[in-house]
């Protein structure tokens, strides 16, 4: 009888275990996982200006590695501005809604 309250009490202390590392370990989770819409954000991921077609991606700011660009890089002559769609942290993923 005393066995059940001790399974109980391991069982969510396992379960409080898996949330906590999950929030504080990003080794662990998606390159892009988010919290909240404000770790969301829109970042040029081509090394290209908007006006010369920039490649945007809904990303996390907090864990974006801008890409190493090089000193000489042609980019197409289009204009390619931030896109109008909201970048927002859905199942803690960054997504376009």
């Amino acid at each position: 009888m005393e066995t059940i309250p001790l399974t109980i009490l391991i069982v969510m202390f396992a379960v409080y275990l898996g949330i906590f590392l999950a929030r504080t370990s990003p080794s662990i989770l998606p390159k892009n996982f988010c919290s909240s819409d404000e770790d969301c954000e829109w970042k040029i991921t081509n090394c290209c200006p908007e006006n010369a077609g920039a490649k945007w991606e809904c990303v996390n700011k907090k864990t974006f590695v801008p890409p190493e660009c090089p000193g000489l890089i042609i980019c197409p002559q289009v204009i390619s501005p931030k896109p109008a769609k909201a970048c927002v942290c859905k199942n803690g993923e960054c997504v376009v809604r």
